[in-house]
């Protein structure tokens, strides 16, 4: 998301929660207090406190009142369904002109003035198109979801103090994801210039594309086909040695940019490769080009080597990388982590935001680097070989992951089951039918998956089937609760949400029992990555 900001939400930027995160101020509203001196006033402190609250946090707040639907001694808690009107604020922070979370759109220079991005009514007209297909999407918005509520998980996790530049140490050397010069148009570990403050997962993030001379990402006299930035079908490449755990592929994605990403989005991040390289350190790189992937889940990849090329997939104003660092093997409840470069050579065109803010580095080896800024591999990559035998520890490491990979998808269907159940009560006043209509939505889905493989020659993709079985064993769960009336006082607001809210838990304990059993065994294999 740039001027009219690039990404994940990687819903990575058009969507509605990743406006907010670019538009606004944004922090968690249960994240470490702001750095106040002892010497300021309560009213300081306090004017800084709210200051530093979020419309999207305040939005998540109307989840409390579900309580008051689920419990008629909780009625009372229904008044929290009024926070679902901070939705709007984006149109308000559209109408007021609201200063850009990274410095531009003020009075102040900021770090990104001098690029000359796409931008004006098409970003807005693609902002207002993206809100209702985001919201009427289940699978792009369950994300959305997964990934408010998973900040949480992130927090506790942390014992309520998520990683920082000060207090994180990381284990593994990275390099920069790309080789070439490219420009960072989103991210920093200073706060005022981060990707997204909040959710917790992109705090540290970066997008990345390439720029000429003026600032601009395709050439100034051609349209907004995805062939004509400088960008896109570049190489990606795993930013140092490890095992790639997980893998998203078979993405749509436009053939134009300008502010526009694909309406049939199953996931915002779109095509996109995660890679542990030590202990609570994985790294994602999303928007990839489908098809190009050319890893698999259990494959150890070098520092380096092509992992795929950078496109247009997912919630993607126009082509660009998204990178980031991460604790947790999942997008949606991992806390970012802020990731030093090695071998990074840097050119700051515009304002340099660590002067601005008098922002001191912390000690380490490599060095951070900031929205606005264009930057370079000093070091040619080294020679990689691939080992085409397999050893029975890796076979089994595969086999775990495909296991955890299958499950977390089946957890997946079962939230979204949960999401249709919601949006589907509105006009349909039968449980029963609703349920009738789960059931038929994951037939549909079968249907047209082993179709689509048999045509195209392949085999039928197991992650995909694993998500139409969690769609159809949510319809059972609903369906049986229906014609049995054991809850005969509960209506598909309350329901769907407490079905998608158990997929949720249930894809957490997945992915943490891969997290904490399965992974440990590929540890041995990239045991040389903090030698580099």
């Amino acid at each position: 998301m740039l001027s009219s900001t690039m990404c994940v939400g990687c819903s990575c930027e058009v969507a509605l929660t990743e406006r907010l995160r670019h538009q606004t101020p944004i922090s968690c509203l249960m994240t470490e207090v702001s750095n106040t001196t002892d010497t300021q006033s309560f009213g300081s402190r306090l004017r800084d406190r709210i200051g530093s609250i979020s419309p999207f946090s305040l939005t998540m707040l109307g989840f409390i009142g579900i309580l008051g639907d689920l419990f008629t001694q909780l009625a009372i808690l229904k008044l929290f369904h009024l926070f679902w009107f901070f939705v709007l604020w984006p149109f308000v922070s559209m109408l007021v002109g609201d200063r850009g979370s990274d410095g531009s759109g003020g009075d102040d220079a900021g770090p990104r003035d001098w690029l000359e991005m796409d931008d004006g009514w098409r970003g807005h007209v693609a902002f207002l198109v993206g809100i209702p297909l985001s919201f009427f999407n289940p699978l792009s918005f369950r994300q959305d979801a997964m990934q408010a509520l998973g900040s949480i998980v992130a927090i506790v996790r942390h014992r309520g103090s998520l990683p920082g530049p000060e207090s994180h140490t990381q284990s593994a050397r990275y390099r920069l994801p790309v080789d070439g010069t490219w420009t960072v148009v989103n991210g920093s570990p200073i706060k005022e210039y981060s990707h997204s403050w909040f959710p917790a997962t992109q705090r540290y993030a970066y997008d990345f594309v390439i720029t000429d001379d003026d600032g601009r990402s395709h050439p100034a006299e051609t349209d907004t086909s995805i062939e004509n930035y400088y960008c896109y079908d570049q190489p990606v490449l795993a930013p140092a040695d490890g095992v790639v755990v997980n893998v998203h592929d078979g993405e749509p994605e436009l053939g134009r940019a300008g502010g526009f990403s694909h309406p049939l989005k199953h996931s915002f991040t779109g095509n996109m490769v995660t890679i542990r390289h030590a202990e609570g350190e994985y790294s994602s790189l999303a928007h990839l080009v489908p098809g190009s992937i050319a890893v698999e889940p259990g494959e150890h990849v070098e520092r380096g080597e092509q992992v795929g090329r950078c496109g247009h997939s997912g919630n993607s104003a126009e082509p660009h990388l998204h990178f980031q660092l991460q604790d947790h093997p999942t997008f949606e409840v991992s806390a970012g982590l802020p990731v030093r470069f090695d071998d990074v050579d840097v050119d700051t065109p515009g304002v340099d935001v660590g002067e601005t803010t008098e922002w001191t580095e912390p000690d380490g080896p490599g060095r951070y680097i900031h929205a606005g800024q264009r930057v370079s591999h000093t070091v040619e990559g080294a020679e990689y070989r691939v080992d085409d035998t397999v050893d029975p520890n890796e076979r089994t490491v595969t086999s775990g992951l495909s296991r955890v990979r299958m499950l977390g998808r089946v957890a997946t269907g079962f939230s979204v089951g949960g999401f249709v159940t919601v949006l589907a009560g509105i006009v349909v006043p039968s449980l029963l039918t609703i349920a009738l209509g789960l059931a038929g939505l994951a037939g549909l889905g079968l249907v047209y998956q082993v179709g689509r493989q048999l045509l195209d020659g392949n085999r039928v993709r197991l992650g995909a089937v694993g998500t139409i079985g969690g769609v159809a064993a949510a319809a059972t769960v609903v369906g049986v609760l229906a014609s049995t009336n054991m809850l005969p006082e509960v209506d598909s607001s309350p329901l769907g949400t407490g079905v998608f809210l158990t997929g949720f838990l249930l894809y957490i304990a997945v992915w943490e029992y891969g997290r904490r059993g399965r992974f440990r065994d590929i540890v041995p294999a990239i045991n040389g990555a903090t030698d580099q």
